[in-house]
């Protein structure tokens, strides 16, 4: 039922109603997915496959897979990828001065 570039729909999760294409299968239960989803591994029961196949490698790049849908005439979602900056450290301070002595009484 599932092969590499079998069209499918998400059913479950963030990317649920997207169309997506198996790129790569794992084991019985899991597959490798991209298109209009974020690329990852996905279980089986999560998916809804459509008689729709694309021509595709195994491991296929996600812009391979784009390319693929194009030249199939279906709706590609354009992801816009996020430049992340750099953490700036922290710098520690260091105290100058003596350490204070707590005292604490008992009765």
């Amino acid at each position: 039922m599932f092969e590499v570039g079998r069209v499918c729909i998400k059913l479950a999760g963030r990317d649920a109603g997207n169309t997506c294409i198996v790129v790569d299968l794992v084991d019985d239960n899991y597959v490798l997915i991209d298109g209009n989803v974020r690329r990852r591994k996905c279980n089986t029961s999560h998916l809804k496959p459509l008689k729709d196949t694309i021509k595709i490698k195994k491991g296929a790049l996600t812009a391979d897979v784009t390319k693929a849908m194009v030249t199939a005439k279906m709706k590609v979602i354009e992801i816009k990828k996020v430049k992340r900056s750099e953490k700036k450290k922290e710098v520690k301070k260091e105290t100058k001065g003596k350490k204070k002595d707590v005292k604490t009484g008992s009765k």
